[in-house]
């Protein structure tokens, strides 16, 4: 979910904090002064479509039962669908590889179908992504189970294309010559539309994250895709919805998000797995305490040997051997943890003014000169996030997760990233 940019119509303050006000508790979606003109644009559009006075006008008309189909289509005007398929090629590789088998080997253990739930599923790209990964796994097999994959979205944009189910350009820049032939028709104007055999595992639904209840039971689903949906949302529409997700995960389910999105500081309901360079977060059974015996005492004339503690620097260093070299070059000289401090003030405030390659770099430098400081890495991360540098993105946040597994006080941002900050530490649409 990709929201739009710049039209020329301004919004005063207070008619900002409104319009602004109503999209989070509408939606939760939450828009920081960047957004600004897109929105005035857009609402400019609506008022002069349905002939209101004015913002506040509009406002009451949307708020009220009778406005359900005018604030449908304000709510597609602030969201735009764009995505591709296959998009993030280590989750992709993760699913094939570890999460479906496994997942569909334990639904035909347990005698019942594989459910997957695609929350925020744009144009349909990554619902029908899952689906033809389903398949492929399916093949390799000695049994399978039968598999339905629901697709929500807000929009109803987003829910016409997936439905339409026909795709050409970028959206399909990922897909090989393979699958394009297996899964993909070509129509006259070379564009491709997904196979029926495909698009039958898919039920598409519109549905609001925030303000409807999911579309399952307790414990119906083997899992959960929201990839870069929750982005948008501050931290507390984001924890109500991660309990959702949990309640309708059953027991050893999953939750797969974007790689710049995390539950740390969110919750500690799941576990955080790592699959190669993906991870995805899993719902476990309730652990039941095991008895523990009194250990017998040690003969006087035994010296056991004490237990070599490593510092916290070495387990991050050897926690990622392979880890590749930051991309931006850090600065010459970090001579002390009160030099980090002022590198991580600049690259707060270079992260505030969208000099986002500059803020990865400032960050970088703090962690080489304090490098237990878990906001430099969740800055670095966030940095490289923003620009698509998903895998150096990872990087820092393992490390900020690494140092810091349990929540802890967030700290402040401006309001471009608090979102991020309050999901970023393991930060558009899938």
């Amino acid at each position: 979910m990709t929201v739009i940019a710049v039209h020329p119509r301004v919004l005063t303050d207070a008619e900002y904090a409104a319009l602004a006000g109503y999209l989070a508790h509408t939606a939760g979606l939450v828009f920081d002064q960047s957004r600004r003109p897109a929105l005035a644009g857009i609402v400019a559009d609506r008022i002069a479509a349905t002939g209101a006075a004015d913002l506040g006008a509009y406002l009451a008309r949307i708020s009220a039962p009778a406005g359900e189909e005018e604030r449908q289509h304000l709510l597609d005007a602030v969201t735009i669908p764009e995505t591709h398929f296959f998009r993030n090629p280590p989750q992709m590789l993760a699913l094939q590889r570890r999460l479906l088998p496994e997942l569909m080997r334990r639904a035909v253990a347990r005698g019942r179908a594989l459910t997957v739930w695609s929350a925020g599923c744009s144009s349909g790209e990554e619902p029908y992504s899952l689906a033809m990964l389903v398949a492929e796994v399916a093949a390799t097999l000695p049994q399978a189970p039968q598999v339905r994959i629901v697709a929500t979205d807000l929009s109803t944009i987003a829910v016409d294309a997936t439905r339409r189910a026909r795709y050409s350009g970028r959206s399909l820049a990922l897909v090989d010559d393979d699958r394009r032939a297996r899964w993909f028709t070509e129509e006259e104007d070379g564009s491709r539309t997904v196979v029926p055999e495909i698009r039958d595992v898919v039920d598409v639904r519109l549905h609001n994250l925030v303000t409807h209840a999911p579309p399952f039971e307790h414990g119906e689903v083997d899992l959960v895709v929201c990839r870069n949906v929750t982005i948008y949302f501050a931290r507390e529409t984001m924890r109500d919805l991660v309990g959702r997700f949990h309640g309708v995960l059953g027991a050893g389910g999953y939750l797969v998000m974007g790689h710049a999105e995390t539950l740390w500081q969110v919750t500690d309901a799941f576990t955080l797995v790592t699959l190669g360079d993906a991870f995805a977060y899993r719902k476990d059974l309730p652990a039941v305490p095991e008895p523990v015996a009194e250990p017998a005492p040690l003969p006087v004339h035994i010296h056991p040997r004490r237990a070599v503690r490593r510092t916290p620097e070495q387990r991050v260093r050897n926690a990622w051997p392979e880890a590749p070299a930051a991309h931006a070059r850090p600065l010459d000289s970090v001579p002390d943890p009160d030099t980090a401090t002022h590198l991580l003030r600049l690259a707060r405030e270079a992260f505030d003014q969208a000099h986002y390659a500059e803020a990865a770099r400032l960050a970088a430098a703090a962690a080489a000169a304090s490098p237990f400081e878990v906001e430099a890495y969740v800055v670095e991360g966030s940095a490289r996030a923003t620009v698509g540098d998903d895998e150096g993105a990872l990087v820092a946040l393992r490390k900020a997760v690494y140092l810091a597994p349990r929540p802890r006080p967030c700290p402040t941002l401006r309001p471009r990233t608090s979102s991020r900050c309050s999901t970023a530490a393991t930060s558009p649409s899938s």
